[in-house]
């Protein structure tokens, strides 16, 4: 008995080990077959989720156990044993059945072949988990219903799922306007200010902010960042538009890096950034105005 109660513990130990190696090996490979930068971080995250598929592993080799000895007549169909494995594989089931209703709206909801008819019904859909990513797909979806992109930009939690209506080509001109009318939070309008569809209204709306419009210095940077270095180096955007932000007292490193590539960029918006206190960025000033003969 005690060599068969040590054989199962070495089974547990076995099983725990392989969930948290499978997991392990599931982010590793998220993360280096990611093209988000961010992607990284969920290296931080491997003990977190490699605890939990440790433990899911102890449960399938108790499932696995409680089965052998039920079949071995070892085990009475209504022992506690048995209604705990019940409830694992339960557990299991619905878990499954969550997953596979979410990825068959995801195949439907990215797919642009899609018709608008079945990307309006997949929205309306029950998808017990990760429902927001349905959404998401819904709001990069170039042939997503115009009615739909229209009641996700009106989104008022979420300034993530706006911008991606914002940046959507396929989102209708007038809707892009009514992004652009609302708050200038750089989350919300950092989509917009890329989208090639853009007008020149809608440009001069982005580009029009000074430091007193958001609430502080970091704020304001971030919407230079995200907002208004998208905005210069989109080739929709007027050039009147593009001068005003290459006049830009000292503007942050990104919007600056833009201004220095953009093909349209004279040789004295150029030759400003040479006078910015980032080496890096007046060396790469130096590099342009060689570059072009300046």
């Amino acid at each position: 008995m005690a060599d068969i109660f040590r054989s199962r513990k070495l089974i547990y130990v076995l099983g725990a080990f392989n969930g948290f190696l499978l997991a392990t090996a599931l982010i590793v490979y998220a993360v280096f077959t990611s093209t988000n930068s961010t992607t990284a971080i969920g290296l931080i995250l491997i003990p977190f989720y490699g605890a939990i598929a440790a433990l899911i592993g102890c449960a399938v080799v108790y499932v696995g156990f409680v089965a052998v000895d039920v079949l071995a007549g070892e085990l009475a169909w209504g022992s506690p044993r048995v209604y705990t494995a019940s409830a694992f594989v339960a557990i299991a089931v619905l878990f499954g059945a969550a997953v596979l209703l979410h990825r068959a709206a995801m195949a439907v909801a990215e797919n642009p072949l899609t018709s608008p008819d079945e990307l309006m019904a997949v929205s309306q859909r029950w998808v017990p988990l990760w429902g927001e990513e349905v959404f998401v797909a819904l709001a990069k979806n170039p042939v997503t219903p115009a009615a739909l992109l229209t009641a996700m930009a009106d989104q008022k939690e979420s300034h993530g799922l706006v911008s991606l209506v914002g940046a959507n080509t396929g989102t209708p001109v007038a809707v892009l306007e009514k992004i652009a009318a609302g708050p200038l939070h750089y989350e919300r309008v950092a989509g917009l200010a890329e989208n090639l569809k853009i007008t020149p209204a809608i440009a001069a709306r982005l580009a029009n902010v000074v430091p007193k419009d958001f609430r502080d210095d970091l704020e304001y940077k971030l919407y230079q960042t995200f907002v208004l270095a998208a905005l210069a180096r989109n080739p929709s955007t007027p050039q009147p538009v593009f001068d005003q932000l290459a006049a830009r007292d000292k503007p942050e490193y990104f919007l600056a890096v833009a201004i220095l590539y953009a093909d349209r960029a004279n040789c004295t918006q150029i030759r400003r950034v040479v006078e910015s206190g980032n080496d890096v960025l007046r060396n790469t000033a130096k590099r342009q105005l060689k570059h072009r003969g300046c």
